[in-house]
């Protein structure tokens, strides 16, 4: 607990207040014993005195401060507890829909601003619908968060994992070009295609589609950026859906 209590005074700055607190509390206890020995008692403070005037002081301030400050660090941990179920799927564990747009309109406003390369991908389970259908939800959901664990071991840190809605995931790579994009989803793929899920009643395969989009700069606008981005991602999706499933498309380049 003291580490953590430290660690909350280093994080809100308020080593120097604690210090500060307990030495005006040792000047006042000074100064109001000594009144009292010097004008009321009209006699000399013994060293008894003094060791109380300074300990008490010495001891008190800061065992005050340590408890009001264990109280804060409750609230901030239960307020960064609060922080993440709001950012979070509570199905799969990955991020939700409203966090995943909340980072790519961060990272799109630094790729405007640092001309940055990003790319978004979004991936849609194949045949998802057959497996509710034959083995119920409760294995569907199991799916879901079979394939949301296994992605996530994978992504990088500063990238971005969320379930975009039903059985359609999305990822953010920030500072990554459509090459590299394109290599880290197939072996994302490739790993997911490996995956088995095993249910009471089967063990199933696990594949996916997915729809790369990594946009040049078109807009000056962050919302025309991401409605790019994201439309694009979709478009290349459904071409990895008519194409056969089960693999990475880009979308269809613009006819000139």
């Amino acid at each position: 607990m003291s580490s953590l209590i430290t660690s909350c005074l280093r994080r809100y700055g308020l080593g120097p207040v604690v210090t500060s607190v307990t030495l005006i509390s040792i000047v006042l206890s000074l100064a109001i014993s000594g009144f009292v020995h010097a004008v009321v008692l009209g006699i000399e403070m013994p060293l008894s005195a003094w060791i109380i005037t300074i300990g008490c002081p010495l001891l008190i301030a800061p065992t005050m401060s340590f408890h009001s400050f264990s109280l804060l660090l409750r609230l901030d941990q239960a307020h960064e507890q609060l922080r993440i179920i709001s950012i979070t799927d509570h199905l799969t564990g990955a991020s939700n829909r409203r966090h995943f747009m909340e980072r790519l309109l961060a990272e799109v406003q630094r790729s405007l601003r640092e001309h940055t390369p990003f790319s978004v991908a979004l991936i849609d389970i194949d045949n998802f619908k057959a497996v509710n259908d034959l083995h119920g939800h409760l294995a569907g959901d199991e799916v879901l968060r079979r394939l949301a664990r296994a992605c996530m071991a994978q992504v990088r840190e500063g990238d971005t994992f969320a379930r975009f809605g039903g059985e359609e995931f999305a990822v953010l790579l920030p500072g990554t070009s459509v090459e590299q994009a394109l290599s880290w989803l197939e072996r994302l793929r490739q790993q997911v295609a490996e995956l088995r899920v095993e249910l009471p009643s089967a063990s199933l395969a696990v594949t996916i589609s997915i729809g790369l989009a990594s946009p040049a700069t078109m807009s000056t606008q962050a919302g025309a950026q991401i409605d790019a981005a994201l439309r694009l991602a979709d478009e290349a999706l459904y071409r990895a859906k008519r194409e056969g499933k089960n693999r990475v498309a880009l979308p269809l380049p613009v006819a000139a």
